[in-house]
């Protein structure tokens, strides 16, 4: 198999308008709020049979549960949690 160069693989991304790969995913900010106590994850919205299209996020802490108000897509959904997760992380991760 031949590697591509980068001229391709920008020329390849273009074509299909692919954005930049894994630009919002920061790994330290998730190990900090896994060790903080915080779980974010996503929960369907509406009728799921047989595959959800939307879904909310969800922030637990000690056992208090957050809905989100937005309403995501299946392509939206994972970049929404990483932001929510670094999000946390600037908010209350930074002061200590």
């Amino acid at each position: 198999m031949k590697k591509r160069s980068l001229q391709e693989i920008d020329e390849y991304n273009k074509k299909w308008k692919l954005g930049k790969y894994n630009t919002g995913y920061n790994q330290s900010h998730a190990r900090w709020c896994i060790d903080n106590g915080y779980r974010i994850y996503r929960e369907p919205v509406g009728d799921c049979s047989p595959l959800c299209h939307q879904f909310k996020i969800i922030v637990e802490k000690d056992g208090i549960k957050k809905m989100g108000t937005k309403v995501y897509s299946k392509k939206e959904i994972n970049d929404a949690i990483w932001y929510a997760i670094s999000y946390i992380y600037i908010k209350h991760g930074k002061k200590t």
